[in-house]
């Protein structure tokens, strides 16, 4: 089993970079890669994937050797985690160092639920979702819907530009971190935190934007708890087919990606390396040729000696 997905993982990496080898020339945007981890649910995966792909980006559902192998991928512009399996936390708490590199390097990720729980995941609900959550909340009954309702707090462009002022998701439940008098903001890691959507009720903090000083940007969602069991109110499928929800993966995807420093700095490397390649290629074409040219010139004047010969001999 372990051989197979090794090879897996191999085939998809191929395929991916092979695809993506000429996007540099390409209109912005076009294969810009975005990985989209969801674990054991990926059913979710796919549907955040297809919101994803709607914004002109290439959305990939990873498993864990396919994360590994393309998170420094100098295409992928966006990692988006929504784990919620126990079973997955052990895989994000070992990929922890790689992906804190990948924000310190100006990389861009997008986290929903498990994430952002300091019991879940340690430094990872610090340093790169900073919600430090230490507790849940659970959601309510909101007429025909179980979950919660989001009112706008700090708007920012890219993110709540086109969603309404409040609207309601489902979730099961919500993490915060709980301080003496209630749930606490985000503490900052070094950057410009922004707490764009709060809860209504207890004003947790549910949709955080962070731009990281020296680049990089994540954006926290400490909520959207759903399972994959139909007949619960709080199933992802219900989720996913809320056009608010949608609205706000595709927004905070983007905003996200238009920060990844890591990107623009090795897409441009990148680029004048292939430049570079591409001048080096026609030069040996054109070496080639020449040669050809040469040669044939030289058969031809053997061949006109050798007429020459015939006809005086």
């Amino acid at each position: 089993m372990t051989a197979m997905r090794f090879w897996n993982s191999l085939f998809i990496l191929v395929v991916v970079v092979l695809g993506l080898q000429n996007s540099w020339s390409q209109p912005a945007r076009d294969h810009q890669l975005v990985l989209i981890y969801a674990g054991r649910m990926p059913g979710l995966g796919e549907a955040i994937g297809k919101a994803v792909n709607e914004s002109g980006y290439e959305a990939l559902v990873v498993d864990e050797d396919t994360f590994r192998s393309l998170l420094t991928l100098p295409q992928t512009i966006c990692v988006v985690i929504a784990a919620f399996n126990p079973s997955d936390f052990v895989f994000l708490r070992e990929v922890t160092p790689a992906i804190e590199r990948y924000l310190v390097e100006g990389g861009s990720l997008v986290g929903i639920g498990s994430v952002c729980s300091y019991d879940d995941m340690g430094d990872l609900a610090t340093q790169v979702f900073p919600i430090r959550g230490n507790a849940s909340m659970m959601g309510k009954r909101i007429g025909d819907r179980f979950g919660s309702k989001l009112v706008l707090s700090e708007p920012v462009k890219g993110i709540s530009d086109r969603l309404p002022p409040s609207f309601v998701v489902t979730q099961s439940r919500f993490v915060i971190c709980q301080g003496s008098s209630g749930p606490l903001d985000p503490v900052n890691p070094g950057g410009e935190i922004k707490v764009v959507y709060r809860e209504e009720s207890t004003g947790a903090p549910l949709v955080v934007a962070y731009e990281r000083d020296g680049g990089g940007r994540t954006v926290s969602m400490p909520g959207l708890y759903t399972v994959d069991v139909e007949r619960l109110p709080f199933y992802w499928g219900k989720l996913v087919k809320e056009p608010e929800f949608t609205e706000l993966v595709r927004g905070s995807v983007s905003w996200a990606a238009d920060g990844s420093k890591r990107y623009q700095t090795l897409s441009a490397s990148l680029q004048g390396i292939l430049e570079k390649r591409a001048d080096e290629i026609a030069q040996v074409k054109a070496a080639g040729e020449k040669l050809r040219k040469g040669e044939k010139l030289r058969r031809l004047g053997v061949l006109l000696v050798l007429w020459t010969l015939v006809i005086l001999l």
